[in-house]
């Protein structure tokens, strides 16, 4: 006869076992769920509840100062955004910004790979100082180029007087404070598109520039009809890069030009910033970062679509 209390043993420890097996076979079959929480997690921190709280509150009326206690106001902010005349000229001021630095980076950056691209004495060093402003702080950068734009003893003017031409007031005249800044930004960046164009071309095949040396194809041709359409992906991915970053360009127009003088430099970010922290219109301010974040969007899906179309060369 078994005995009873060995039975009894058994039926009590089994469960136990059953429960530990069962949730490591579902930790087995659910691996991917399991190494993804926390990800998840931090998105959700970071990521996703921050922008919920922000598009809760461009739904809502809040002034740090007059009204500290929001009320829902529905779609007006979004509505009346659209009649402040400083912020329609920030969205202007933004892609012009934008578009010429991205611009004036991508020449640039391509003549600079190119350049890099070909054997010469000295091209480590060379490649080095160019490389060495995309390094850089912002904040710095901005102080030392303040300093060229110094109307009375900055380096800029004095090299115009040199050479018999009126001085320029930089950052303190409408007409000149937005080239100033795009010679900035276009000074501080172009080695980073540099860097993603001459990756680009390293990696491109030789035998296409091969067979066309042979057919007696000028540098010109080669460059036109081979070389950039070869490099259309990377071009695309270094523009999509430059112009997220130029688009949101805040520390060093806040530097130089405050986004003046009178507004002629102030971005959409910087709108963004003087209504929430220095007015205290938090719903208003709210409502423009939703739309500053669609415009962003929308030029990534355009540029992301360009990148994934079939180019023919």
């Amino acid at each position: 006869m078994p005995d009873d209390g060995l039975q009894a043993r058994t039926v009590a420890v089994t469960p136990d076992k059953r429960s530990g097996s069962t949730l490591t076979d579902w930790v087995d079959r659910n691996l991917t769920v399991v190494f993804n929480v926390p990800t998840v997690v931090f998105l959700v921190a970071l990521v996703a509840f921050p922008v919920g709280i922000v598009i809760f509150t461009s739904f809502g009326d809040w002034q740090l100062i007059t009204n500290q206690t929001a009320k829902s106001v529905g779609f007006d902010n979004y509505i009346n955004v659209w009649k402040d005349e400083r912020w329609n000229w920030s969205i202007f001021h933004t892609f012009y910004y934008a578009g010429a630095t991205v611009f004036g980076q991508l020449i640039l950056g391509l003549a600079t790979a190119l350049l890099f691209n070909r054997s010469f004495a000295g091209k480590a060093f060379y490649r080095s100082i160019w490389m060495m402003p995309m390094i850089a702080m912002s904040t710095a950068i901005s102080l030392v180029w303040i300093l060229f734009f110094d109307n009375a003893f900055g380096m800029l003017n004095y090299v115009l007087d040199a050479v018999n031409v009126a001085p320029i007031e930089w950052t303190s005249s409408p007409e000149w404070a937005m080239p100033s800044l795009i010679l900035v930004g276009v000074w501080h960046h172009t080695p980073f598109m540099t860097l993603i164009l001459l990756a680009g071309l390293q990696s491109l095949p030789t035998d296409p520039f091969e067979a066309a040396r042979i057919d007696g194809a000028s540098r010109w041709q080669i460059l036109w009809h081979i070389t950039l359409p070869l490099m259309q992906g990377h071009i695309i991915v270094a523009l999509i890069l430059r112009s997220i970053f130029a688009v949101k360009e805040f520390d060093t127009i806040l530097a130089i030009t405050e986004g003046g003088p009178r507004y002629a430099t102030e971005t959409m970010n910087m709108n963004i910033y003087f209504n929430a922290f220095e007015y205290g219109y938090m719903g208003e301010a709210a409502a423009k970062g939703v739309i500053f974040f669609g415009f962003i969007l929308l030029i990534q899906m355009i540029l992301v679509k360009l990148r994934k179309r079939e180019w023919s060369h």
